[in-house]
């Protein structure tokens, strides 16, 4: 397993992952529109990691590096959109993933890395605590039309 930065050629395999979530599909953006995001995330120090056995895209996440006036004015990391394709799932994968980002972040100076799940499932729950994420925060959000 080889696990580095997507790259703007392989985010059509990152969007098909996203289909494996269970949630109601969204409609992909055009290739003009990955381009844009694509850049928006690297030019902000940020990076969208994959997962690769044998040239196949079996996972993903994204790093998203935020600005911050507080800690020094170190900035923080958010990662987003942690999926595995369920056919290489309880094999690793996450964790590697995990251990990459949480490395990037560390790497760019960060103060911390956080992310949110929306799972209720006890297992998830201690996949992320095992790896060395806690449970520290509680997370809220607004939603606009998703």
């Amino acid at each position: 397993m080889e696990i580095r930065q997507v790259q703007l050629g392989e985010l059509d395999e990152v969007l098909d992952l996203f289909d494996e979530y269970d949630r109601p599909r969204s409609p992909k953006p055009t290739n003009e529109a990955l381009r844009a995001i694509h850049a928006s995330i690297s030019q902000s120090g940020g990076c969208v990691v994959g997962a690769f056995v044998e040239k196949d895209l079996v996972g993903t996440c994204t790093v998203n590096l935020c600005p911050n006036l507080s800690w020094s004015g170190r900035p923080y990391a958010i990662i987003e959109n942690v999926i595995v394709s369920i056919r290489f799932r309880n094999q690793g994968v996450g964790k590697a993933l995990l251990q990459y980002a949480k490395r990037f972040a560390q790497e760019a100076g960060c103060y911390k890395v956080a992310l949110m799940t929306g799972s209720k499932d006890p297992a998830i729950h201690h996949f992320y605590e095992s790896i060395g994420f806690s449970a520290s925060k509680q997370g809220y959000q607004h939603r606009f039309n998703a």
